[in-house]
C-alpha cells in the first residue's frame, strides 16, 4: 500500500468538502479514484452513487446490529467477550503475568475495559495505562483524552514512550497506542483459560 503525506490527504478532503467532484480531485492530485473515495467516505455528498453507497452501508450495519439485540451483558458473558477480545489483541507471551491489552482504536480499548470491569471486577486503583505517542502529539492533551475516555485518573498513567513517526506514515485522528495493564497473575490465567475453553468447545 502506498502512503501519502497528511497534507495531501487533508487537501483532498478539503476539495471534497468544497464540492469538487472526485474525478476533478483525481486529475488535480494524481491520486486514484478509489483512494480519494476511501479518504472521503465520511464527507456528505449529494452524488447519487455516494448516497446509494451510504444507504447500502447503513442497511448492512443495521442488519449486523440486530445480531446482538437479544444478548444480555451480565457478569458471565462479559468475562467471555473480554477474554475473546483479549485473545485477539492482548499480550500472551510465555512468561506473561498480567493483563496487558494494547490498541490504538479508542472504541476497542473502551469496550474491552468495560467488559473487563463488569466481568472481573478489578480493583480500580490497580489499573495502569501506558501510552505510546509520537513527537507530534501534545502529551498533556492526549493523556487527558485517554484519562477521560477510560475513566482512569492520570496519576495511574505510566511514563509514556515517545517515538518519531515515520515520514510516510499517515494516520488520521491517531491518539497514540494505549495499553491497559492489570498486574494479577490469577486473573490473567482465568482469561487465558476462558478463551482456550471457548476454542475447544467450538472445535468439537
Amino acid at each position: 500500500m502506498k502512503f501519502y503525506s497528511h497534507s495531501i490527504v487533508e487537501k483532498a478532503r478539503k476539495l471534497k468538502k468544497d464540492g469538487v467532484g472526485t474525478m476533478k480531485i483525481v486529475e488535480k492530485l494524481g491520486i486514484t479514484k478509489d483512494t480519494i473515495l476511501r479518504w472521503c467516505v465520511d464527507i456528505p455528498s449529494n452524488n447519487s452513487n455516494h448516497l446509494r453507497n451510504v444507504r447500502i452501508r447503513e442497511d448492512l450495519k443495521s442488519k449486523g446490529g440486530k445480531n446482538i439485540n437479544e444478548i444480555v451483558i451480565d457478569k458471565n458473558t462479559a468475562k467471555i467477550f473480554a477474554s475473546l477480545i483479549y485473545w485477539c489483541e492482548g499480550a500472551r507471551y510465555a512468561n506473561c503475568n498480567c493483563v496487558d491489552f494494547a490498541n490504538s482504536d479508542v472504541d476497542l480499548i473502551k469496550t474491552f475495559l468495560k467488559l473487563f470491569r463488569i466481568g472481573f471486577n478489578p480493583k480500580e486503583e490497580k489499573i495502569r495505562v501506558h501510552l505510546q505517542l509520537h513527537t507530534t502529539h501534545d502529551k498533556k492533551e492526549i493523556t487527558s483524552f485517554w484519562s477521560k475516555a477510560l475513566s482512569i485518573p492520570e496519576n495511574q498513567f505510566q511514563k509514556p514512550t515517545i517515538t518519531i513517526p515515520m515520514a510516510k506514515m499517515k494516520r488520521r485522528d491517531y491518539k497514540g497506542t494505549c495499553t491497559v495493564r492489570y498486574y494479577d497473575f490469577t486473573l490473567f490465567n482465568e482469561i487465558v483459560g476462558t478463551y482456550e475453553a471457548f476454542s475447544k468447545k467450538i472445535d468439537k
